[in-house]
């Protein structure tokens, strides 16, 4: 039953009757939309705006040729990149992340710099101070500009982190990520035997982005600290989808070399809710295991439909 309370003189219960009266004459789907949107913090934007920086992970590389190549698929992202161009993505809207970072032309193209993977070891601030700053370069040329990190490892690692940044900035100080979607990410840190996985791996090594992960890992806090931060995103309106594969070799050694007492670390890959997570099955030979996922074109499918249209 609507209540109306007598008309003050200023008539502002009157006016509140007649609105009242208008939205109740709505269409119910009109309604419901506006609700919906309401309490899922929807944003509206533009289309054609999103844009999609996809992030490589540990002891990678990026040359004057792209992203470096997988075993499983070419050029490390390109089953995804192909899989948002043919959902109507523009292939200037698909960046690389540099952890050498770059600049912004003056005809607003995103051009990361070259960079060897002795670059990629380091704490997470040194590694996302690049990124962030590519984000704001590349945002006062695109005022529109709304951006999806995809990350693959350490990459995933790294959105996830920048993806909780974003959710504590003033709306001043924001970036415009409202989505980040984490491959086979260390999200809930990883065991210290993991390094005589990456000792196999021919970079010079310094070791600082994997004792930051271990340091999760052996935190009893952190469980708790993720559930935090990912509702705390879900509230500041961004999306995350955690997708890992239960046959990584990386995570699981054992599947692999079962002789020596791995510590099975593949639930790092996933979130709790409201985060969107899947755990596939992805068989591959053991080195190329940690890729496979990227070459997964029912993963790339499952990706494109939760960032969504452009």
């Amino acid at each position: 039953m609507l209540k109306v309370r007598p008309a003050n003189d200023d008539g502002t219960a009157r006016r509140a009757s007649t609105l009242s009266l208008r939205i109740l004459r709505e269409p119910l789907p009109v309604l419901l939309l506006a609700a919906s949107a309401l309490l899922m913090g929807a944003r509206c934007n533009p289309a054609g705006t999103r844009v999609i920086v996809f992030m490589q992970g540990y002891y990678t590389s990026y040359d004057s040729n792209g992203t470096e190549p997988t075993i499983v698929e070419g050029q490390r992202f390109n089953v995804l990149k192909n899989e948002f161009a043919a959902k109507g993505y523009a292939r200037t809207a698909l960046l690389d992340f540099s952890y050498a970072g770059g600049g912004v032309a003056q005809d607003g193209t995103w051009r990361p710099n070259p960079y060897s993977c002795e670059l990629t070891d380091r704490v997470s601030d040194d590694n996302l101070a690049p990124l962030e700053k590519m984000l704001r370069d590349y945002g006062a040329r695109h005022p529109h500009a709304h951006f999806t990190l995809v990350g693959h490892s350490l990459g995933g690692y790294l959105a996830y982190a920048e993806g909780t940044r974003e959710a504590g900035r003033t709306n001043a100080a924001k970036l415009g990520i409202d989505t980040v979607v984490t491959l086979d990410a260390p999200l809930q840190g990883a065991s210290p035997d993991k390094k005589l996985v990456l000792d196999i791996v021919q970079c010079a090594k310094t070791y600082l982005a994997g004792a930051e992960i271990v340091q999760q890992k052996l935190d009893p806090a952190t469980p708790a600290l993720r559930r935090d931060q990912v509702h705390a995103m879900a509230d500041q309106g961004i999306r995350i989808a955690t997708y890992g594969n239960a046959l990584d070799c990386f995570w699981n050694p054992a599947i692999c070399v079962p002789a020596l007492p791995w510590v099975d670390d593949s639930g790092t890959q996933l979130l709790p809710e409201p985060a969107t997570s899947h755990m596939y099955q992805i068989t591959s030979v053991p080195l190329a295991s940690h890729d496979a996922i990227l070459g997964d074109a029912g993963v790339g499918a499952d990706v494109v439909g939760f960032v969504g249209v452009p």
